[in-house]
Parts: C-alpha cells; structure tokens; sequence
C-alpha cells in the first residue's frame, strides 16, 4: 500500500466527491465512505478526446455528475448538497482558476470536512523545466475570473515540456488530418502557419494540459497565503513525512 492510500483509508469517511478521477480512483473505505464521481466529460466523451485509453476502458469511471470546474456557477450548485470529503487527486493542475476551485471547496465541505489533495511535484515530472506557478500569477487569474486555457499557457506547456511518450496511432491519425507535423506533439517547437497552430492549441486545450505547476516548497507557500487571504477555514492534518513522497505532493486539509 502506497502512503497515499494508506492516508486516504484512515481519513476519508462519509458521502464525498471525487473529482476527476478517470481512470485511476482512489481507493477508499467503502464500508465508511461513500464516493461520487465528477468530471467534465463523460465517459464516452473521455474515450473520444483520449483514445489512448481505449485498452483500458473498463477502467475509466462513470461520471455521476458532469460539472465545468473552471465555472463559478458549475461549482456552486454541489453547495447546497454539502459532503464530508472531496478528492482531488492529481487534479488542480489542470485547472486555470485553482484558487476558485478551492474557494468552492471550502464552501461545499461539512464543518470539519476533508480535502484530499494531492499535486505533481514539478521538479519530479515532465514539467521539470517550466517555470514555477507564482501566486501573483494565480491570484489575476482570480480575479479576472479566468474560465478557459489561454495561448501564453499552452505556450509554456508546449515549449517546455518533456517528451515523455510516444504518440498513440489515434493521436497520430489526429494530427494527420489536420495537417500537423507530428513532431510538433513531441518537440518543443510551434507551429508557424497560424491555422496549423490554432489547431494544435485546441487539440490539447480539449485535453487539457498541466496549466500550472509547483514543487513542495511553492505549493505549500500557495496554500498557507490563499487560505489565509480568502479566510477559507482550512487547517493541514499533520499525516506523513513529504521527503517521503516521490514525484507529487499530498495534503489532507481539514475545514474549521
């Protein structure tokens, strides 16, 4: 057992949501908890945008509520309903307007309610050589109300990832038809003709990307400001020795 399974068995208890799980859920206790599954697509969606899943589809997860993330209003209607736990499991980095997200977090938990959060360390990953997440940088993004991938993110992503796979035939069948090299799935280079560009951009703004990234030192700096200047209520449950985490970071927060 992982040390991030071992922590979701002792403090995962009740009715909660997990967001995003696809086809790697957590595991939980399920003679104490009772989980709910929501994403953005369902599962035939999920399968058309990532036919590299197709081999393991009986894995992936149907999604008991389809909810927009980056969209206030989306996140809002679970409130009323109020749980005991939420997962985010590998999630947050997905999304353009993580501080909302958590934001909407604290308003749908139960008082001592708990956010299993976990997060890519970026130092560990194929995001090694992007540019931390700053807070200045997520807090316009708030404050613009920011809802969709921007072009200068998936400019860092594209440009600064690495290549970490190699193409599925459907990815490649993809980029085929639109006429794009696929080079451009593994290298670090931009389309020059605009149209074969735009496509690419859509092609992982479909997907979705790592929008943001962080490694331990950033992403609990990140926590300890935001939780603080939106007064979200949220305390860290001391649980495990990070140093003893590879490749992501984890967090059982516990609502006040």
């Amino acid at each position: 057992m992982t040390i991030k399974e071992g922590l979701a068995l002792a403090h995962l208890k009740g009715r909660g949501i997990e967001f995003g799980a696809l086809n790697n859920p957590l595991p939980i206790d399920g003679t104490r908890a009772k989980v709910i599954f929501a994403d953005r697509l369902t599962k035939s969606q999920a399968l058309e945008i990532f036919p590299e899943l197709q081999d393991i589809a009986d894995s992936i997860v149907e999604s008991d509520l389809i909810v927009d993330f980056n969209d206030l209003a989306s996140l809002n209607s679970l409130a009323p309903q109020k749980f005991d736990f939420l997962i985010a499991n590998h999630f947050i980095e997905h999304l353009v307007n993580p501080i909302q997200f958590l934001e909407g977090c604290s308003q749908i938990l139960q008082p001592d309610g708990v956010l299993f959060l976990t997060v890519p360390n970026k130092d560990e990953t194929f995001d090694r050589n992007r540019k931390l997440t700053t807070n200045a940088h997520l807090w316009r993004d708030y404050r613009r109300g920011e809802s969709g991938i921007s072009r200068s993110h998936l400019r860092d992503f594209l440009q600064n990832k690495e290549v970490v796979d190699t193409p599925h035939p459907e990815v490649i069948k993809y980029f085929k038809n639109n006429g794009i090299p696929i080079s451009y799935y593994d290298g670090n280079r931009l389309p020059l003709n605009p149209l074969k560009r735009k496509r690419l951009y859509n092609f992982h703004r479909q997907r979705s990307i790592h929008v943001h990234v962080w490694n331990r030192f950033s992403f609990d700096d990140f926590l300890s400001w935001i939780n603080k200047k939106l007064n979200m209520r949220f305390s860290v449950v001391p649980s495990h020795n990070p140093e003893a985490v590879v490749g992501e970071m984890i967090y059982v927060l516990q609502k006040r």
